[in-house]
């Protein structure tokens, strides 16, 4: 991917490109952990997914 580096450590090891950004597997993993713990809380409080 020629001189891209992450945008959060730094990393020449870039694995994607998240909404124009570029991040390594590590940095990433934790954008779209974050994401999804966002999108499942937001679902609970609409009542369309349940605890077990």
């Amino acid at each position: 991917m020629g001189n891209v580096r992450c945008s959060v450590c730094g990393s020449k090891e870039v694995m994607a490109k998240i909404e124009g950004k570029y991040y390594c597997f590590k940095c990433g993993s934790k954008v779209i952990k974050e994401h999804m713990d966002r999108v499942i809380e937001e679902l609970k409080r609409k009542g369309l997914m349940t605890t077990e």
